[in-house]
């Protein structure tokens, strides 16, 4: 009996440890992959914004708006209501916003008011925070990512802080744009992450968006859809120029550029946290 007794004893304390290990492994899975290093800070955040190169012709000037809507004529006129004129007619920020005359123009802001609606916030910094700067109100402007080769079609949302846990939650509502990078057609680096994989009973409708990124080419389109509040609508193009997987930490994804361009990063290989698919996109008209 007492042998009997022993062996039982053996065996929960077996059925114990192995019952704890699996829970162990289980928690520790999750969180490799829900809670490690989602956006790992840049380490060059301070340069994520960069001084304006001049436009020296119209192609260029397209090239910069990245809209099919923008007409030159129109512009000129614009800008001559605007008592707008001279060689930096394009580039010049005579309100001193820190917003260049072409970017007023898409945004339908006031290129001799810093502060276009009134709020006390500059016109700049409202776009740069996913705001609407022709709102009088604290709108915000609703940004779409499309990338018609792998199916995506999603929101993006403007994460306010590099905190892992509210960066999980941005994600449950779309594409994660990292605080403190370019906004859409902006000059700089705007990087956007996505999930490649999450658990099934995680919230959220976007847990596997970015799970085909790494089918993407080099020269495949990216669409962004920006709407103001008004119904004015500016689209977007960006053009891979380079893939590649890498560690998290890797500093070429933060990597600040003189001209408008797109990161998108997601988790890899599929179902962990270990490495990230990233590509890269410049922008197009």
């Amino acid at each position: 009996m007492s042998i009997m007794s022993d062996n039982m004893k053996f065996q929960l304390k077996k059925v114990a440890i192995i019952g704890s290990l699996s829970l162990a492994l289980f928690f520790g899975s999750f969180y490799l992959v829900n809670f490690i290093d989602i956006h790992p800070a840049p380490k060059n955040a301070s340069l994520i914004k960069s001084a304006q190169t001049p436009i020296n012709n119209d192609l260029e000037l397209k090239k910069r708006a990245g809209n099919s809507s923008f007409g030159l004529a129109t512009y000129e006129g614009w800008a001559k209501i605007n008592n707008l004129s001279g060689k930096d007619v394009y580039d010049a920020d005579p309100d001193g916003d820190g917003l260049p005359n072409y970017l007023e123009y898409i945004y339908g802001t006031d290129p001799n008011n810093a502060d276009s609606d009134g709020d006390g916030f500059s016109d700049s910094s409202e776009i740069a925070n996913g705001y609407d700067p022709a709102s009088k109100d604290e709108s915000k402007v609703t940004v779409t990512i499309k990338i018609d080769k792998i199916g995506v079609d999603a929101p993006m949302v403007w994460s306010k802080t590099d905190n892992d846990v509210n960066m999980l939650s941005d994600l449950e509502n779309g594409l994660s744009h990292f605080v403190k990078t370019a906004a859409p057609g902006q000059m700089g680096n705007m990087i956007i992450s996505g999930h490649s994989s999450n658990y099934i009973w995680a919230k959220g409708n976007y847990n596997h968006i970015f799970k085909d990124l790494n089918n993407l080419e080099v020269g495949d389109i990216i669409s962004i859809r920006i709407v103001q509040k008004n119904g004015r609508i500016i689209d977007y193009q960006y053009k891979i120029n380079d893939k590649f997987i890498t560690a998290p930490n890797d500093e070429k994804i933060f990597a600040n550029t003189p001209n408008p361009s797109l990161t998108l990063s997601t988790c890899w290989p599929l179902g962990t946290n270990l490495r990230r698919v990233i590509v890269k996109a410049e922008l197009v008209k």
